[in-house]
């Protein structure tokens, strides 16, 4: 019996974290701010030369300045070589003392956080001219995003949405390329990780019965090798992303 009233407890929480309020989809929104003003300072500071660690250092220091929190999990700032004009890299691999060579992708994967409330935010940048591959690569990956702003809503479900997306991805030629579409929920997180519980991949083949829900907070990645992350709220006309950060 308190095993039964213990996961009927945790139903009601998880249920009332899926939805956000008005206040909650506030922070979000400042939490992504906070992740924009992380990538300006990547913009501006990082160079050939510098460590990871320097890099991570000064963004972090930047971001805490203006109001952000600790993460609930370790940021990602990885400088990775490129082969084919493709970057090649771990996940969520330790930043360390490896210092940034030009012709090296750097790969920023980091959340703003106001109230513990996450906003995920990653771009990659590249240290120098990129191989026209690399750019093309980004662009239709990027493009997935317009995508889904106009054509994802609340009411939808994850079957459907994967159709709209996969319908992209076949038209750019990324369906058949190793990658994924995918999001997860976002929004008050403590160590060890910022992933909620909902979560959906285009190429997802179970569970497609699931529904987006008015005022839902997710993130969407669109990564072909391209390192593109977003933070979205789902409303009933469309989806709404909230970086100011560049595709």
């Amino acid at each position: 019996r308190e095993l039964q009233r213990g996961l009927r407890r945790l139903a009601l929480v998880r249920r009332a974290r899926l939805v956000k309020s008005p206040a909650e989809i506030a922070y979000i929104e400042k939490a992504v701010e906070l992740a924009d003003l992380g990538h300006r300072t990547v913009v501006e500071l990082a160079r050939p030369g510098m460590t990871e660690l320097e890099v991570y250092g000064e963004t972090l220091r930047a971001m805490m300045a203006a109001g952000s929190e600790s993460p609930a999990l370790v940021h990602s700032f990885n400088a990775c070589p490129v082969r084919d004009g493709r970057a090649v890299g771990a996940g969520h691999a330790m930043m360390g003392r490896k210092k940034i060579r030009p012709g090296e992708f750097l790969k920023i994967d980091i959340c703003g956080v106001y109230h513990r409330y996450h906003g995920n935010v990653q771009r990659g940048y590249f240290m120098g001219d990129p191989p026209s591959a690399m750019v093309e690569r980004v662009r239709k990956a990027a493009g997935a995003f317009p995508v889904f702003a106009a054509e994802v809503k609340a009411g939808m479900t994850v079957g459907q949405v994967c159709a709209v997306m996969r319908r992209y991805y076949e038209s750019v030629g990324l369906w058949s390329e190793p990658g994924w579409g995918l999001g997860y929920e976002l929004g008050l997180s403590l160590p060890p990780d910022w992933v909620g519980e909902f979560y959906f991949n285009v190429r997802d083949e179970r569970w497609l019965d699931r529904v987006f829900e008015e005022n839902m907070v997710t993130n969407y990645e669109s990564m072909f090798n391209t390192w593109l992350v977003d933070t979205c709220v789902y409303g009933r006309r469309d989806t709404r992303f909230l970086s100011k950060t560049p595709l």
